[in-house]
């Protein structure tokens, strides 16, 4: 079946790498879409692409991509009725190219903050069989109860800061005193940190990232941020933020008339993320 997107890749950091996956048109049918992305053996659901209405085009931004592998995207569609019309065609991209690696929370992908990872990070990669080893009366030997094996636990990445804005915003991916977030991190390894053999994207569920001064005390701005957690699933994929949204266009043209006369069509208008607040794709 026809109907593969165009994939666009950003290297830049407004605010981080990212693609855009871009459908020009689907079956004539079509109500909704879901996007799926797969890159080294995995399959994730886009976000912001679940179950999404379309008027015969949708584009989205993703910026869980991981780099410098494979990367594939194709949409199931579906009519009015939630009735499947078949998969669009697959897209490939190559590789999206990056020197450096990137942590973010998937619910604030402004909020990325490109890091370096301190010399020991990942050093120990542990997925271990959940279970226990049960002894019953009268057995020599123990009978293994197990539920299988887990993904990643207790892995380390240590990041060093060398100036205190990126540790705010490394600390800032929790939240803070008047924000609440999911605890749920996306880690993008890029540059030579991608040999390290963890999925890509790894989502690491943290409940803490300690703060470790180097030089701080002495009148410097390097700290160690220490992030130790468990291999976790993202957030729900359906939920997103906006990236462009009807108070960015209403902000930027004085009138509808304005607005049509400077795209040629619907679908033009929701790939203008240069209007979003973020600076986005132009």
């Amino acid at each position: 079946m026809p109907y593969a997107p165009v994939i666009t890749p950003y290297t830049d950091a407004s605010p981080c790498p990212r693609v855009e996956v871009f459908f020009e048109e689907f079956h004539e049918d079509t109500a909704t879409v879901t996007v799926y992305r797969t890159a080294a053996g995995r399959e994730y659901q886009v976000r912001g692409a679940v179950n999404a209405a379309t008027a015969g085009s949708l584009s989205r931004i993703d910026f869980e991509v991981p780099f410098n592998i494979p990367v594939t995207y194709r949409a199931e569609m579906f009519d009015a009725d939630g009735l499947s019309l078949g998969f669009t065609d697959p897209t490939t991209l190559p590789s999206l190219d990056s020197a450096d690696t990137w942590l973010h929370n998937p619910l604030d992908p402004q909020g990325a903050v490109k890091v370096i990872a301190k010399l020991g990070s990942a050093a120990v990669l542990s997925r271990p069989m959940m279970g226990s080893v049960s002894r019953p009366i009268g057995r020599r030997v123990g009978v293994v109860l197990t539920q299988g094996r887990t993904g990643l636990v207790d892995l380390t990445w240590d990041i060093h800061a060398y100036d205190l804005t990126t540790a705010d915003k490394v600390q800032a991916l929790l939240g803070d005193y008047t924000s609440t977030t999911v605890p749920v991190l996306c880690l993008r390894v890029g540059g030579d940190e991608s040999r390290i053999r963890i999925p890509k994207p790894l989502f690491l569920g943290v409940l803490n990232i300690a703060e470790e001064m180097q030089d701080v005390q002495y009148g410097g701005e390097w700290t160690v941020q220490r992030i130790t957690g468990d291999e976790a699933a993202p957030p729900v994929p359906g939920l997103f933020i906006p990236l462009l949204t009807n108070a960015d266009l209403n902000a930027y043209y004085a009138t509808n008339a304005d607005l049509n006369s400077d795209n040629a069509s619907n679908a033009a208008v929701n790939r203008r993320y240069d209007l979003a607040q973020f600076s986005g794709p132009a």
